[in-house]
């Protein structure tokens, strides 16, 4: 092989290098871009950690006293819940 053959093949794949580069660099934008509203979603979790962890102790406390009403109000919630999301999927703009 020629040099001049080795240079032309050496820029031909510095110039593929570059664009899987540019490609690489556009899709990871994208992703960021997609993932946005989970890490928001997640961080806002994080920064209320302290308080998930008082009142879940305080639940549980109030769990170990009253019994019979944690089960009465988890059921409600339950219930509640399955309803929010029938009318979800009912009224959807889909």
């Amino acid at each position: 092989m020629s040099r001049r053959h080795l240079a032309q093949e050496k820029a031909a794949l510095l110039r593929e290098i570059q664009q899987q580069r540019l490609d690489l660099a556009n899709s990871a934008a994208h992703w960021i871009e997609v993932t946005a509203p989970y890490d928001r979603g997640w961080a806002k979790i994080v920064s209320m950690r302290k308080y998930l962890m008082v009142g879940s102790s305080l639940l549980a406390l109030y769990s170990v006293r009253h019994p019979k009403k944690l089960i009465r109000w988890s059921r409600r919630a339950v219930g509640a819940w399955g309803t929010i999301q029938l009318f979800r999927r009912t009224f959807s703009l889909r």
